[in-house]
C-alpha cells in the first residue's frame, strides 16, 4: 500500500513532540483500491476499506473520527 499515500489532521489536534494525535491516512494498495487508517487518541486502528478513490476513503476516515469525538464528549 505505498503507491498513494495522504494524511488529514483534525483541527489543533497536536501533541508537545508536534506529532498529531488525531489524524486519517489514505493509501492505495497495488490494486489501485484506496484504504484509510485511523489514529485518535495517539491509538491507530485498522484500516478500512477499500474505496474507488481517496476522497471516499479520507470522507470515512473523517465521518469515523468525527463519530469518536463527538462519543468522547468533542475532547481529543
Amino acid at each position: 500500500m505505498a503507491a498513494w499515500r495522504g494524511a488529514i489532521m483534525r483541527r489543533n489536534d497536536v501533541a508537545a513532540d508536534k506529532e498529531p494525535v488525531s489524524k486519517v491516512t489514505v493509501e492505495k494498495d497495488g490494486k489501485g483500491r484506496y484504504f484509510f487508517a485511523l489514529t485518535y487518541r495517539g491509538v491507530t486502528y485498522p484500516v478500512n476499506g477499500p474505496f474507488a478513490n481517496p476522497l471516499q476513503a479520507a470522507a470515512a476516515g473523517q465521518a469515523v473520527l468525527k463519530r469518536l469525538e463527538a462519543q468522547a464528549g468533542g475532547k481529543s
